[in-house]
């Protein structure tokens, strides 16, 4: 019976101290030690005036290279194209030059507001993306760059 409590003790005392060697990694921990792809733009990069009608008028599994900012260009394959609800679509594509690149473009009517645009270019192998916003200001839309860890709750 001595030898069993002796068992039964020495493998709670062995789990209770495994367990407290477990750490999680924040986001900031898991994405800040990655490359930054976007390192040497501006924090604010000028959309290109073509580029919405450009990217609009691509069909599934083509093969595209579009100018996304007057210093940054794109080059990949259209791997989805989206109409989840009315007056909403959406393109996908995905970079044949960086692995694991996505770029992602909604067009979206809204009823009473006209034509918005939502966009994003992020890859899960860098920390940084840039992200589509319509400047409130001028009402030019502008790629936003961003850190993923402070975009993504841990």
């Amino acid at each position: 019976m001595k030898k069993l409590q002796f068992a039964l003790l020495l493998c709670l005392s062995a789990t209770l101290s495994f367990a407290q060697d477990v750490h999680f990694k924040s986001g900031r921990e898991k994405n800040n030690n990655k490359p930054q792809l976007f390192a040497k733009e501006p924090a604010r990069i000028s959309v290109k005036a073509d580029f919405f009608n450009k990217v609009l008028s691509f069909k599934v599994d083509q093969r595209v290279t579009v100018a996304v900012a007057s210093t940054v260009s794109f080059s990949g394959k259209v791997t989805a194209i989206t109409h989840d609800a009315p007056g909403l679509e959406t393109i996908i594509m995905q970079s044949t030059e960086t692995p694991g690149l996505v770029l992602s473009l909604s067009k979206v009517n809204i009823p009473g507001e006209g034509i918005q645009y939502r966009g994003i270019m992020m890859s899960k192998g860098h920390s940084d993306m840039l992200m589509l916003e319509k400047d409130m200001v001028t009402g030019n839309y502008v790629w936003n760059k961003k850190s993923v860890a402070h975009m993504i709750p841990d």
